[in-house]
Parts: C-alpha cells; sequence; structure tokens
C-alpha cells in the first residue's frame, strides 16, 4: 500500500514567521518583503524540483496572473494585526513509485482543487529527497547537500509544500491582485463560527481534505496498476499493524549521522514486530487459500454428484429427507432401547440423552443449512453495495468463500453421519460407538460455533460500514445544492473541471427524490449532525433497492453523467442533422422573401421552418425503440421549441412595420399565412402563455398598422 501522509499548518506572524520568507524558502528563489524590507536569497538550496503558483478557475476565466513576490507581499499587505495568519501550508508526500512529470502533475491538479474548493491561492513546491551532510571545514559549501543518486536515509521521501492563502482573492483596478480585508477563508474560522454556519468542525475538514487527496492520488496510481493508498487508520482497516512514534527533527539529525536514539529504537522494535506479522499473515493467507481451493474442489465434487441423484430438487428436499430419516432411526433405537431398560436402566437413560442431544443438535444444523440461501443472498446485496471499496470487498469475497465452504463442509459432514446412523442401529451397549458418535458431535458443535463467531465478526464490520455509507449519502443530498457538491456555472465551471459534482440537471434529480421521500433541507434551528443522522436512517433497504439510479447518482456523479451522455448521444447526433437541414433550408428561402430583413427575416425563416422541424421532433419521440432519456429529451427540446416559435411570432410581427416597403408585405403575408397554418395544427395543445405571445404580437402589428394607415390631423389653413 502506498504511505499516506498529509499535513497542515499556520504560517502566522505570532510565531515570528513571514509569508514571503517560506515563499522564498520552499521555491529556493530570491524575494524582497516589503513589510520587513528584508531580501530573502535561499536560491543556493538545492532539492528544489519545481515552483508554480495555481490559480482558482475563477481568477484563470478572466486572465489574471501573478508572480510569487507579488503574491505574498499583496498577502502580508492584507494582514493588520501582529498575530496575523498569514498562509496556510499543506505538506503531501507524492507516491515515489511515478515519474518525475506524474508527480508534477499530481501535486498540481491536488493544488486546483484545493484552490477551487477553498477559494485561495496556492504556491506548490516540489521537493526531491535530500539530506543536509554534517559540518566539515574540508567540504566546500557547494558540496553539502547530496545530489541525486547519492545515498539518502529514505529515498522514497518526495514531497510537496503547497503554500495557500488565507483570505480569498479578488480583482482590483488593472486586473490587479487583492484581498478581502474583512473576512478570511471558511478554513480559518473557529469552530465557534463554522458551527454557526453550518459548517463542520475544522477536525473533519482536514479529514475531507485528507480524503480529497487519497482519491485524487488513487485515480493516478489506479492508472498505472499501483498499490493505492488508504486514508483510514490500521485499526480502522482491520490490520494488526502498529504505528511508528514521530521522530522529530533532533532525533532524526542523531540518526542520520549514525547516532542511536531511544526513539530510533522504539520505531526499530516496531517495525521488526509489524514485519513479523505481516510475514506471519501472508504465510497464513497461503494456508487459507490452500484450504479454500480444497474445499471449492469438495463442494464442486458433492454439487455434481448432488445433480446426478435421480429425482432431486435441490439440497433442501434432501436434507429434509435425511432428517425424516433420522427421526424414524431415532425414534426405532429408542424404543430398542426402551425394551431393554430391565436390564441397564441407567444406561438407558445416559444412551436416551446423548440420542435426544444428537437429534436437536443435528436438527440445529439442518435449520441452519436452510438458511444458508438467504445469508448467501444477504452477502450478495452487501458486496454489491460496496463495490466501490476494492479492498474491503476483497476482504469480504474472501471470507464469503471460506463462509460457503465451510458451510458445505459442515453439511457435507452432517450428511455422513445421517448415512452412518441411517444403518442399522448399533448396540446401545457398545461403548465404543457411543464415544465415536458423541466425539463427532462435538467436533461438529465446534465447527458450528466457529463459524458462527467468523459470521458475527463479519456481520459487524459489514454494518459499520454500511452506516458509515449511509451517512456519507445522506450528507452528499442534503448539501447537494452547496459550491462543494454542485457545478458553479455561474463562474464558468465546468462538468470537466469538477467531475465529482453535480450538474444542473442531477441537482433538480436530487431535488425532486427529497421532495417525493420527505427529505427536507437542514434546517439552522437543528443541529447538522443531528439532522444528518435523522437522513441516514431514511436509507433503508427498501429505499436503496427501489432508487437504485439516485444511489449510483450520489455515489458517483460522473459516472451517471457519462451514462445519461451515452444514452442521449442518438438524439444529440439526430438534432444535430436535422439543425443542420433547418439551416439549409432557411438560406434557400431568402431570395423568394425578397431577401434577408435582418432580425425579421431570420424570426420569419424559422417560424416557416418551424413544421417540418417540430414533425421531426414528435416522429421521433414516438419510435419505442428508442432509447427512453433520449425521447424525454426530445420530448423537453420540442416544448423549447415551441415556446421559441411563439415567442418569434411575438417579436416577428411587432417589428415587420419597420422593414422597408418593398419587403414588409411578403413577410407580412408570410407571417399570417404561417400563423393560420400554426394555430390549426396545435389548436388546443398551446399553453396560455404561448397564446399570449402570439396575440401580443398580432395586436402589436394591427397597432401599428392602424396608424399608418390613419390620415394626420392639421390644422386648417
Amino acid at each position: 500500500m502506498t504511505m499516506v501522509h498529509i499535513a497542515t499548518k499556520a504560517i502566522s506572524r505570532k510565531a515570528g514567521q513571514s509569508a514571503v520568507a517560506c515563499a522564498a524558502y520552499r521555491a529556493g528563489d530570491v524575494l524582497d518583503d516589503a513589510k520587513y524590507g528584508k531580501t530573502h536569497d535561499y536560491s543556493k538550496k538545492s532539492g528544489v524540483m519545481s515552483s508554480d503558483i495555481v490559480l482558482p478557475f475563477s481568477l484563470k476565466a478572466l486572465g489574471v496572473s501573478v508572480d510569487r513576490e507579488t503574491l505574498w507581499n499583496t498577502a502580508e499587505a492584507a494582514e493588520t494585526r501582529s498575530d496575523s495568519r498569514v498562509a496556510r501550508e499543506w505538506l503531501i508526500n507524492l507516491p515515489y513509485e511515478l515519474d518525475e512529470y506524474d508527480r508534477h502533475q499530481l501535486a498540481i491538479n491536488f493544488a486546483q482543487k484545493l484552490c477551487d474548493d477553498m477559494d485561495v491561492i496556492a504556491d506548490v513546491c516540489i521537493h526531491r529527497p535530500v539530506m543536509k551532510l554534517p559540518f566539515d571545514p574540508n567540504v566546500p559549501p557547494s558540496s553539502k547537500y547530496l545530489r541525486e543518486g547519492e545515498e539518502n536515509p529514505d529515498p522514497r521521501n518526495f514531497h510537496a509544500h503547497i503554500l495557500v492563502t488565507t483570505r480569498a482573492p479578488t480583482i482590483g483596478p488593472n486586473k490587479t491582485l487583492a484581498f478581502d480585508p474583512k473576512l478570511k477563508t471558511p478554513f480559518e474560522w473557529s469552530n465557534k463560527k463554522r458551527k454557526a454556519h453550518d459548517l463542520p468542525s475544522s477536525m473533519q475538514e482536514i479529514k475531507r481534505v485528507r480524503e480529497m487527496w487519497v482519491d485524487t492520488a488513487n485515480k493516478v496510481l489506479a492508472e498505472y496498476h499501483l498499490p493505492l493508498m488508504d486514508a483510514r487508520s490500521y485499526k480502522d482497516q482491520g490490520l494488526d499493524q502498529q504505528p511508528t512514534i514521530k521522530m522529530g527533527v533532533e532525533a532524526t539529525a542523531m540518526e542520520r549521522r549514525g547516532i542511536t536514539t531511544e526513539k530510533g529504537n522504539t520505531n526499530r522494535a516496531i517495525k521488526a514486530r509489524n514485519k513479523l506479522v505481516a510475514d506471519n499473515h501472508i504465510k497464513q493467507e497461503a494456508d487459507n487459500e490452500r484450504r479454500i481451493s480444497a474445499l471449492r474442489n469438495g463442494l464442486a465434487w458433492a454439487t455434481e454428484k448432488n445433480a446426478r441423484l435421480p429425482g432431486s430438487i435441490g439440497g433442501t428436499k434432501q436434507r429434509a429427507d435425511f432428517t425424516k430419516q433420522l427421526s424414524r432411526s431415532s425414534d426405532n433405537l429408542i424404543a430398542y432401547c426402551t425394551g431393554q431398560s430391565h436390564r441397564t436402566a441407567a444406561r438407558v437413560d445416559d444412551t436416551k440423552r446423548c440420542i435426544e442431544d444428537a437429534k436437536s443438535g443435528i436438527a440445529w444444523a439442518v435449520k441452519r443449512c436452510e438458511n444458508l440461501p438467504k445469508w448467501i443472498n444477504g452477502t450478495d446485496e452487501r458486496s454489491q453495495k460496496a463495490q466501490q471499496r476494492i479492498d474491503l470487498s476483497k476482504q469480504w469475497v474472501t471470507a464469503n468463500t471460506k463462509r460457503a465452504a465451510n458451510s458445505e463442509s459442515i453439511a457435507q459432514d452432517i450428511h455422513r453421519d445421517i448415512a452412518e446412523r441411517a444403518k442399522a442401529a448399533p448396540s446401545p451397549f457398545d461403548d465404543d460407538a457411543r464415544r465415536a458418535r458423541a466425539a463427532r458431535l462435538d467436533r461438529q458443535q465446534g465447527r458450528i460455533n466457529r463459524d458462527t463467531r467468523e459470521n458475527r465478526y463479519e456481520d459487524e464490520r459489514i454494518f459499520e460500514y454500511v452506516e458509515r455509507m449511509k451517512l456519507h449519502l445522506a450528507m452528499r443530498l442534503i448539501q447537494r445544492h452547496r459550491e462543494a457538491m454542485a457545478i458553479n456555472w455561474a463562474q464558468g465551471e465546468t462538468a470537466a473541471d469538477a467531475p465529482d459534482k453535480f450538474d444542473q440537471r442531477q441537482v433538480a434529480q436530487l431535488s425532486e427524490f427529497a421532495q417525493r421521500h420527505g427529505i427536507e433541507d437542514h434546517d439552522k434551528a437543528v443541529e447538522f449532525t443531528a439532522h444528518l443522522r435523522q437522513v441516514a436512517k431514511r436509507f433503508d433497504y427498501t429505499l436503496v433497492e427501489n432508487n437504485k439510479a439516485i444511489i449510483k447518482l450520489l455515489r458517483d456523479p460522473n459516472a451517471e453523467r457519462e451514462q445519461y451522455l451515452a444514452l442521449i448521444k442518438h438524439f444529440t447526433d439526430f438534432r444535430d442533422n436535422i439543425d443542420q437541414k433547418r439551416a439549409a433550408f432557411n438560406t434557400s428561402i431568402i431570395d423568394k422573401l425578397g431577401g434577408s430583413a435582418g432580425e425579421v427575416g431570420r424570426m420569419t425563416r424559422d417560424i416557416i421552418s418551424s413544421f417540418s422541424y417540430t414533425k421531426g421532433l414528435t416522429d421521433y419521440i414516438n419510435q419505442d425503440n428508442y432509447p427512453a432519456e433520449a425521447r424525454e429529451v426530445a420530448r423537453e427540446h420540442l416544448a423549447n421549441t415551441l415556446d421559441k416559435t411563439c415567442e418569434q411570432f411575438k417579436l416577428a410581427f411587432r417589428d415587420v412595420n419597420s422593414l422597408p416597403r418593398t419587403q414588409r408585405k411578403t413577410y407580412s403575408e408570410a407571417l399570417k399565412t404561417t400563423l393560420e397554418t400554426f394555430t390549426k395544427q396545435y389548436d388546443g395543445k398551446l399553453s396560455e402563455s404561448q397564446h399570449k405571445a402570439i396575440q401580443s404580437g398580432l395586436k402589436s402589428y394591427q397597432y401599428q398598422l392602424d396608424k399608418v394607415n390613419t390620415p394626420s390631423r392639421g390644422f386648417s389653413p
């Protein structure tokens, strides 16, 4: 598994820090500090592989650019307090398995997400593994740092320092950069203020950013089939691994010089212990795989043999038949033992108790086997819900396979035991046979108990995951309108820029779903966590099963969007085709109408061609073999076309009298003739607003016509 490390800290004046100095050090640059009148020169710093300024999309769209010195001097100037936070740093460990280009792109992409999510500007500096050598007067200053290929305590330590502003950027005169002097970004608010604005705590926000980093990195790692990151702790992952302790700067420096420290010894002991546990786990997994393979082969053999039994209708009927045979044999055995009671009453009582225990134990086992199909179906449903968690799914599949194999093994043992007991009953005075039966039942009971414990433990883990998933779905549903969840079209954001956000169509679907199920948005009078848990409770099995499309949308809006676009692509291609034909027809009738006639002529030609256009849309909608989603989009497009045509009638009639006399008559007649045909064709199908639009245009046309024909009133001489 690839190492996960992301940490954040504030750059504060209270700690004697300067944003300009920090930026110069991390970038290995020379920057002038206007506030303190200093020049910070770190141009000789080694290990800096790249340094980039990343702007939020809203600034990029306006064509704004800024250099590092201007950025951080402006950020310093925006702060007036002596203890202000002037910047914030995010430190991330980059996967050493990637090459230099992919690491750079990964850091830039994550920084872009931070900028767009928090509305800040980021300064991204990537460092390679570098260790400062011990002081040696005979070594020149230029050789005090290791270069590529030299020995290093940890050659995997590629990392990025992402320095972000603490205030949202604004645009000043001439597209100059400025910062809002009255408001910090929400990430810098106190927990009290965040709670008052219905925001999660700062710790929860850090966890969210951590998950954002892991998701961003895993997309790149998955492309190269590399081990993925996991943001959870060892405990949450179910791993028997102990985390190492933090060394600190001094202990790390001593260890690099060859001086052992107490912290170093502790970490070495932890690593040795973890390696031993991991090796044992790998060995145990190999043994389990071998056992599972053997059990699968046995299960296949038993299934094949069961299929060959004449008149068999399944394992449940066989178990019922065997149980009946066992009951008859047990009754015969009890009768025999009762008839011999005058010889050894005490031994008969013991035998009867053993037989009763055996009957109850076997009946319980048979009933458990009958419930196996229900367990397997339940496991399949849970596995379907956990598809996105590949690591957990692998564990579940392994556990379920083992459970099924063990259960089938138990069933086979029960069948064999039933078959043996269905034979002629042995003498109740045969101590060896009685002890063998008792030992066999003990072994059977032990296996059933172990299987029960494993099933209960697995069910508890799955239940915890399901509860977390329900909270996640509820969170995304009630925050669907938030900027962090919905694509901000007003700022020019697109689905390509934010594939994990909801578009307008998806937000409308989620709102309709919430309204249909009585799920209200968060009320400020109710605590957010309480409201979230109330909504999460609504995601029971029935709701999820009946709304699989909505659940898929909540979990992965990009996948749902791609599927939707693929379904409506058939109509998109059809619409482009008829749009081209309509444009060609409109061009062909310009000369017949006496010229283009500007905007009035364009609208009139659109009105004339609307008949064939709407007919084509209607024919498309009536094709049952086309995708339902595509036909639904066609219905919406037809309704919009009718609205647009009615509005064009209104505007064309209003302005047709303003045309030159040579064109006025032609276009007026064309509009009147077209309106008559349009009214007959769509009589009773137009809405009230559409009728009003057409009548408004006619009234305006008639008014101007009457005004022209009315003789002017002059004064008599």
